[in-house]
C-alpha cells in the first residue's frame, strides 16, 4: 500500500506541476498551438493548390499539344489568337513549379530552339526542375544542342555526357553518347571521342549508332 500511496502521490505532483505550468505559461502555450494550426492548415492548402495547379497545366497541355505536334512552334509558344487555347509560354508563366509545368517548360526550349532563338531556349533547357529523369536527360540534353549550335563543341560533348549519365535505362543513352563523341571530335578532343566509341561498341552492340562510331574512328585514325 505504501508503494502504491508514494507513486500516486508522484503523479498527483506530477499533475499540479504541469496544471502550475499550464497557468503560468497559457498565453505561449496557445500561441504554439494556434502557429502549429496554421502552419498545418497552409500546408494542406499549398498541397491542394498544387494539386489543381498540375492538373490545369495538363489540361492547357493537352490543348496546345496538336501545334506542337504539328511544328506550328510559335502557336504553341502563345496559343490561338483568340485566347482560348493557352500557349506553352502562359502554362510556364502561371503553373512553371508543378510537373506538367516543367515539362511544358521543356516543350517551350524546343520551341525556341526550332525558331533558333538559342538563348531562350537555353534559359529554359537550364531552368527545368521537373523530377522525370527522362525529361531531365532531355534537359540537358537540349543544353547540349544549344552548345552545339553555338559552336562550343567541347561544352556540348560534356553536357550530352551528362545527359547520357542520367539513367543507364534511358532509351536515348546511345544516342547521347554519339553526339557527345562528335562533338569530341568536332573539338579536337579525339582520345575522349576514341573513348565513347569504343563504349557504344561495347556497351550497345545493336546500336545504329556502332556504325557511325566506326566511321568517325577511321576518319580519326587516317587524320593521325
Amino acid at each position: 500500500m505504501s508503494k502504491h500511496t508514494h507513486s500516486d502521490e508522484k503523479l498527483m505532483t506530477a499533475y499540479y506541476k504541469a496544471v502550475d505550468f499550464f497557468e503560468a505559461n497559457k498565453k505561449h502555450v496557445y500561441t504554439a498551438l494556434t502557429i502549429i494550426v496554421i502552419a498545418v492548415a497552409g500546408i494542406i492548402f499549398l498541397v491542394n493548390r498544387n494539386k489543381a495547379n498540375n492538373e490545369n497545366a495538363g489540361v492547357a497541355l493537352s490543348q496546345i499539344n496538336r501545334a506542337y505536334s504539328n511544328n506550328d512552334f510559335q502557336q504553341a509558344i502563345n496559343g490561338d489568337s483568340l485566347g482560348n487555347i493557352k500557349g506553352l509560354q502562359y502554362i510556364v508563366d502561371e503553373y512553371g513549379s508543378t510537373e506538367n509545368g516543367q515539362a511544358a517548360k521543356l516543350m517551350l526550349a524546343n520551341c525556341y530552339y526550332a525558331l533558333r532563338d538559342f538563348d531562350k531556349a537555353e534559359k529554359y533547357y537550364k531552368d527545368f526542375s521537373g523530377s522525370n529523369i527522362i525529361l531531365k536527360a532531355s534537359a540537358l540534353a537540349g543544353e547540349a544542342s544549344v552548345s552545339e549550335a553555338k559552336q562550343k563543341y567541347s561544352d556540348a560533348a560534356k553536357q550530352y555526357e551528362k545527359a547520357a549519365s542520367v539513367d543507364p535505362a534511358n532509351p536515348f543513352v546511345d544516342q547521347y553518347m554519339f553526339y557527345a563523341a562528335k562533338n569530341y571530335v568536332r573539338a579536337n578532343e579525339n582520345d575522349k571521342a576514341k573513348t565513347i566509341f569504343d563504349k557504344i561498341k561495347k556497351d550497345y552492340p545493336k546500336s545504329k549508332f556502332v556504325a557511325e562510331s566506326e566511321r568517325y574512328k577511321a576518319l580519326i585514325n587516317n587524320a593521325n
